[in-house]
């Protein structure tokens, strides 16, 4: 039953109070029924436009229109009258101006900006043109060991003990010439002797045998091979030869002055790699005693992305940055480039051999390795004239009178600030070099990028 119907109902009996709340509900719900029809054709009538809460210079008559920048639903602005309605619009007009009297876009697609707006968003011309490419190649490097100066100390001769270890930790420096372990050996004094005696009679050949001194020159020689098996340097055979002529044969018969071991001298300024000795170990002829590595070059081991891959090549200068030391250029030549892919980071990896005469290139240090490749001439654009949409580049070919038709081109190789236009322009093409960006929104308001299909 109705509220009216139970109102009516209601015999003179009842409540005052209960009897005029059931007059107001009937009121109520008679007001209720008759307000939607007149109120929605009131509303609708004062709606001005419809327009986006984020970007208010867009306007449609459209309902369920969306905001062609954000995607937003559109809300409706309603009318004013009298002074309102003056002072409204000023604001409005002032607050944000409207895009479709400075832009319009017809049904091929052209964009019309009038000189005045292309003033205002600051818009640059150039000509389309060929210049001279270069390819630039990037790539993360890393600085490693140069393995082609690692040397393996062991004594070839002879087994042994080592009676002092100077070099007795991984690390640790040193120079040429400096002892890195003295060892005893067996076998060394009696090569002494040897030599001694080869030398002593070299040296007394002119006088005492001068048809012979050939044959005791090539015995000398002999025993200098030997002598070297055991790594000695040319300072320490030198004093050796010098002790031949100071000594007598009695000394010489029972060893007196001579030493049973001897120092094992650092070929080169570096430092120890590997260590496998201990002081008082015993050794076997040929062990690995330890592992040195030369400071004098690194290598800088570069990760070529695929893509950059055909174009790297033995023997092109590449210059090496790094990011810990920003004032530090170093130049080198790429000496090595694998033939295999990196399966995990799908890189390639090239090798730079660079001097590091100052010891400051450490095995470990990140690098950046740039270069550049020549590329020949082609037509060219500069970098802020496309606007990139994902799988496609625009350009706006500027047709004169503010007419700006936006262009799918293709491109090729970037060089610094200009992009190669493989395909879309033609050599003398006029377009839009700033401000494209902008141009560009502006035109999907206005619906032009329709006609190129689905846009991000």
């Amino acid at each position: 039953m109705s509220i009216l119907q139970q109102f009516q109902n209601i015999n003179g009996n009842a409540p005052l109070s209960r009897r005029r709340a059931l007059l107001g509900l009937s009121l109520l719900a008679l007001t209720a029924c008759s307000r939607p029809a007149s109120q929605t054709q009131s509303s609708v009538g004062n709606i001005a436009y419809y327009t986006c809460t984020m970007h208010p210079f867009v306007r449609s008559q459209d309902p369920d229109g969306k905001c062609p920048i954000c995607g937003m639903s559109l809300v409706p602005v309603m009318k004013t009258s009298g002074s309102d309605s003056g002072a409204t619009n000023a604001a409005a007009a002032t607050a944000a101006p409207v895009v479709a009297a400075t832009t319009s876009v017809d049904s091929n697609g052209i964009v019309t900006i009038t000189p005045e707006r292309m003033q205002q968003i600051g818009a640059t011309t150039e000509v389309v043109t060929k210049r001279s490419l270069t390819r630039m190649l990037h790539a993360p490097a890393r600085a490693e060991i140069d393995e082609s100066t690692l040397r393996d100390i062991n004594v070839k001769a002879g087994a042994g003990y080592i009676t002092k270890l100077y070099a007795n930790y991984i690390g640790m420096t040193f120079r040429k010439g400096e002892p890195l372990m003295t060892v005893l050996c067996e076998g060394w004094l009696q090569s002494q002797i040897d030599y001694i005696k080869a030398y002593r009679g070299w040296v007394a050949s002119p006088r005492m045998e001068p048809n012979n001194s050939t044959a005791l020159g090539n015995q000398l020689e002999l025993m200098r091979a030997r002598i070297r098996v055991w790594d000695l340097s040319e300072d320490q055979i030198h004093d050796l030869e010098k002790f031949a002529l100071s000594t007598n044969e009695i000394d010489l018969r029972t060893g007196h002055g001579l030493s049973g071991s001897f120092d094992v001298q650092a070929p080169f300024d570096g430092y120890v790699h590997t260590k496998n000795a201990v002081e008082g170990m015993r050794f076997e002829p040929g062990q690995s005693l330890l592992v040195l590595a030369a400071h004098s070059s690194v290598w800088i081991v570069a990760q070529f992305s695929e893509d950059q891959a055909p174009y790297v090549n033995v023997g092109q200068k590449m210059t090496v940055t790094f990011p810990s030391m920003p004032q530090q250029k170093v130049t080198g030549e790429i000496s090595f480039i694998d033939p295999h892919v990196d399966e995990q980071q799908r890189r390639i990896q090239a090798r730079i051999v660079v001097k590091d005469d100052n010891h400051m290139f450490h095995p470990g240090l990140f690098a950046d390795v740039s270069g550049e490749l020549p590329a020949g001439e082609s037509l060219t654009v500069s970098t802020g004239a496309i606007v990139p949409t994902g799988s496609k580049f625009i350009v706006f070919v500027d047709h004169g009178n503010g007419k700006l038709e936006p262009r799918q081109i293709e491109v090729g190789v970037h060089s610094g600030d200009y992009e190669e236009v493989v395909s879309g322009l033609s050599e003398g093409d006029r377009v839009v070099s700033s401000a494209s960006f902008l141009i560009d929104a502006e035109s999907r308001i206005q619906g032009v990028l329709k006609t190129w299909g689905d846009r991000p």
